[in-house]
């Protein structure tokens, strides 16, 4: 009996080991090609803010109690072996032990003599206040829950405060000028390198990255037969991949950022995967803690997600949720990428609503753009975009609206070779993502670009026409293409000479003149007044460009070789662009208000970057940006 029961229990035993072990997984025979599903999320946190101890290291930090020599602290030599990582993590963490007060400010700036606390306490209330002010909150000096919540926020981890800055003053927009007469509608070795610049030293003619601009150069940046651009190449690091996104979609963004800041500045960005890594202008990595090479250390997830240097290297954070835009979720890396860019370009933080270079995070939107004081905080650094256009003109059309009424509605466009704008008018600036190829929107015409634009347009007549070396097209504005034969039975193109007898070809430009129902095309220094009603050229033309448009000042005339002629529906006015600058013609308004100007006479010039702004090129490898 007992060697029964013995056997029984053997058995039960040996039952439940195999229903342990039955409940237990096997290793998986494959994984992932990536790794992806061994991965776990990293749960190093940064360190909250939650005293006025933690709040003073955060003002510390970011220079509001005394500014940061931000370069000078990231540029030091430093050694990424263990003994070196520890003795910077135990250096930063030992301090002097203090009594009855929280403040360590006046370790930190070397007064190792001692110090008052009523001064050290001031100096606290002082940040405190100053951070408050610059973060939109009630300026109170005391730390509430408003201004811990504030500090906690994921942000930049560029200071606010250095010792040697250069911020840009811009505090109004532009209105809108005119009356709208219509409605407009391999691995790679990453250690950085010392490059102490400041903003400043843009405009007295520093380098940018690895090559050198002169002060002639930064002075004649743009000069009158078009743009001297300066192209930054940038790259993505081998060793600096995120863990989180996908090689494709990190790259996508960047170059959809660098983008951003070229569509609004005469900077041009190119990824450059080839180049030796010390001939590249911007690196880009991300990294975890102790990373890439950098004196400054990554806190965790939570607060600080990238940091940057003027005309230096951008790191991102990857303890970070970093997503691809308009995810709604996580921290967009298209916004953080635009704002650490402006960083590299010179500008610092701007405490304005709207302004991308805001030092803390704010949550995604369905789409952001460069506002007006980025814009033009850029364009003090660099200046304005110039450049030559091939023409210039409205593009009227028809349209019907949710209710079946038929209204006009015009768009501006500039031209420069194949390549367009979209001028938004009442916005003064191009629509968001211009430049685009001819062929996206203008089908048909020549894809190197146009000559001249001309819409007759009168109560018998309403034709567009494209005009490239000896030869025009007509173009159906309704299905936005170009006629191949109208309902006139004519078939385009069409020779210069057979639909415009006694017009030369090429021509330089051209427009319409409704007040008289008349062409004028323009060649070299002569004028072509060419009569839509009977098809020839008007009585005494061809004439002088002098003759048929006087200068009101003798010695400011373009003396011919127009690049565009263009009537604006904005303005109620014809201007005449020759190389970076334009010429308006006198109006009916203008005579009656001065009756002593002439007749279509050129008032004195203005730059075209002034009257029109953001109209800036891109890279061409940029033209088009897919995944």
């Amino acid at each position: 009996f007992c060697l029964w029961l013995l056997l029984v229990c053997f058995c039960l035993i040996f039952m439940l080991f195999l229903t342990n072990i039955s409940t237990t997984d096997a290793e998986k025979l494959f994984h992932n090609r990536d790794h992806s599903d061994t991965q776990t999320l990293n749960s190093h946190r940064a360190q909250a803010i939650t005293d006025k101890y933690t709040a003073e290291l955060f003002l510390s930090r970011y220079g509001f109690i005394k500014p940061v020599n931000w370069e000078e602290v990231q540029f030091e030599d430093s050694d990424a072996s263990f003994s070196g990582d520890f003795l910077d993590d135990l250096q930063a963490t030992i301090q002097e032990g203090t009594s009855a007060s929280y403040s360590r400010a006046a370790h930190r700036a070397g007064d190792q003599q001692g110090y008052n606390r009523q001064n050290e306490n001031q100096a606290f209330i002082s940040a405190l206040k100053e951070f408050q002010r610059v973060s939109g909150l009630p300026v109170t000096g005391v730390f509430d829950e408003a201004t811990k919540l504030a500090m906690n926020k994921p942000r930049c981890g560029v200071p606010d405060k250095e010792t040697v800055l250069t911020s840009p003053v811009i505090t109004t927009e532009p209105e809108s000028s005119g009356d709208f007469d219509f409605e407009n509608s391999t691995t790679d070795s990453f250690t950085e390198t010392n490059r102490n610049n400041t903003a400043s030293d843009i405009i007295s003619g520093t380098s940018l990255g690895t090559a050198n601009f002169s002060e002639d150069d930064i002075l004649n940046f743009n000069d009158a037969d078009g743009v001297l651009t300066k192209v930054l190449n940038w790259r993505l690091i081998g060793e600096g991949y995120s863990s989180q996104l996908t090689i494709e979609d990190q790259r996508y963004i960047f170059r959809l950022a660098f983008r951003m800041w070229s569509e609004v500045s005469p900077l041009e960005f190119v990824e450059d995967t080839h180049a030796p890594l010390e001939d590249v202008d911007i690196r880009l990595g991300f990294g975890t803690g102790r990373h890439l090479g950098c004196n400054q250390k990554f806190d965790g997830t939570g607060q600080e997600f990238a940091h940057a240097w003027f005309l230096g290297d951008i790191h991102f954070d990857d303890d970070e949720h970093f997503t691809t835009p308009n995810v709604g979720s996580g921290i967009s890396l298209l916004k953080v990428a635009v704002h650490e860019i402006g960083h590299v370009l010179g500008l610092p933080h701007i405490y304005r609503p709207g302004s991308i270079m805001q030092p803390s995070y704010l949550p995604q939107e369905s789409t952001f753009e460069m506002d007006w004081m980025d814009r033009k905080a850029i364009q003090q650094l660099y200046g304005g975009c110039k450049g030559r256009f091939n023409t210039v003109f409205d593009w009227i059309r028809k349209e019907k609206t949710p209710y079946g009424e038929v209204v006009i509605r015009f768009n501006t466009y500039f031209m420069r070779d194949g390549w367009y704008w979209l001028y938004e008018n009442r916005n003064n600036r191009t629509r968001y993502g211009d430049p685009v190829p001819l062929q996206t929107g203008w089908h048909g015409i020549p894809m190197d670009g146009v000559d001249a634009h001309v819409h007759v347009w009168s109560r018998k007549r309403d034709a567009v026409y494209f005009f490239r070396g000896t030869q025009f097209w007509r173009y159906d504005s309704e299905n936005d293409q170009v006629f191949g034969q109208d309902s006139e039975g004519h078939q385009y193109p069409k020779l210069i000479s057979e639909g415009f007898p006694g017009v030369p070809s090429p021509i330089d430009t051209a427009f319409y003149d409704r007040r008289d129902s008349h062409i004028y095309f323009f060649k070299n220094n002569l004028v072509y007044a060419f009569s839509v009603e009977a098809n020839n050229l008007a009585r005494g033309f061809p004439k002088n460009i002098r003759d048929v448009f006087p200068p009101v000042v003798n010695t400011d005339h373009p003396d011919g070789n127009i690049d565009a002629a263009y009537f604006s529906y904005t303005h109620n006015a014809i201007f005449l662009l020759k190389g970076i600058r334009f010429w308006q013609v006198v109006g009916s308004r203008d005579r009656w208000r001065r009756p002593f100007l002439p007749r279509n006479g050129l008032l004195p010039h203005k730059e075209v970057d002034q009257h029109w702004f953001d109209i800036c090129n891109v890279h061409p490898t940029a033209l088009k940006l897919t995944r």
